[in-house]
């Protein structure tokens, strides 16, 4: 409740559930929905937060409304369970790889990005084989693979809550303009991926209690204003790979222009 994505997020489930429920519980509600619900609502989120009016709109929920603080609760426990994990084999890659070789990880040159350079990325699939990264756009990618894994053997650095992204910060710090981000070069050598989880998504940025609206002009300098970076970079829930991991399965799945 103390990021603008995050807020929102629980306000519009909120209105949904007050409007549609009928005699669910809360709870009951939020089971019934499909991945693809949750991660929808939360991709507009993030976009009217960085570029629309998500921080007016975030500033206008009472935040001790009951109604409020329940669906906030239970939206934490939702997507706390096990059958809501996104860190799940397989995952999938958008884009042609030749040749699937070892990550070469580094940070950008700009000291202010969030995002590393030379990492593979992958995303969660979810229903009527879509993923969570082609969720996030107007088109299909022409080419898709999946990499299949235990994710038991991965040293993955999950990020599920602004308490994970801070600390993955704190231990792999990069300074630009005053404001912490992650240190890529740092951080390749001590985990294999780090997999942003939906919960992540909401909630790693800058808390509206540290950073008012009032110190930035706009939702794009706010999420990379203050002590920590946020993650509004990353867009939508995926992995970005330091390493391979052990024992994998690498295939293509279809290519769009020759057919499927």
């Amino acid at each position: 409740m103390d990021t603008v994505p995050g807020r929102n997020f629980v306000a519009g489930f909120a209105q949904d559930f007050d409007r549609d429920a009928q005699d669910l519980s809360i709870n009951e509600f939020l089971r019934g929905l499909s991945m693809d619900t949750p991660l929808w609502e939360a991709q507009k989120d993030i976009s009217a937060y960085l570029y629309g009016t998500g921080m007016d709109d975030a500033l206008q929920v009472d935040t001790r409304d009951p109604a409020i603080v329940a669906m906030a609760a239970a939206i934490a426990e939702e997507l706390g369970s096990p059958t809501r994990d996104t860190f799940t084999s397989p995952q999938r890659h958008s884009g042609r790889v030749e040749t699937l070789a070892p990550p070469s990880v580094r940070n950008r040159t700009g000291s202010t990005e969030v995002l590393p350079d030379g990492a593979l990325w992958t995303a969660t699939p979810l229903d009527d084989g879509v993923d969570t990264w082609t969720h996030s756009r107007e088109s299909d990618p022409e080419f898709v693979y999946e990499l299949r894994f235990s994710p038991t053997t991965v040293k993955v650095a999950r990020i599920d809550s602004h308490d994970d992204w801070r600390r993955l910060i704190t231990v792999h710090p990069r300074l630009g303009s005053g404001t912490r981000s992650l240190d890529w070069n740092s951080i390749a050598g001590h985990v294999d991926a780090v997999h942003l989880s939906l919960a992540g998504l909401l909630t790693a940025h800058p808390r509206l209690s540290e950073l008012p609206p009032a110190d930035s002009c706009d939702g794009y300098s706010h999420s990379r204003t203050g002590p920590w970076a946020g993650v509004g970079d990353w867009s939508t829930v995926s992995t970005a790979w330091m390493a391979l991991p052990r024992d994998h399965e690498w295939t293509m799945l279809h290519r769009l222009r020759d057919g499927r």
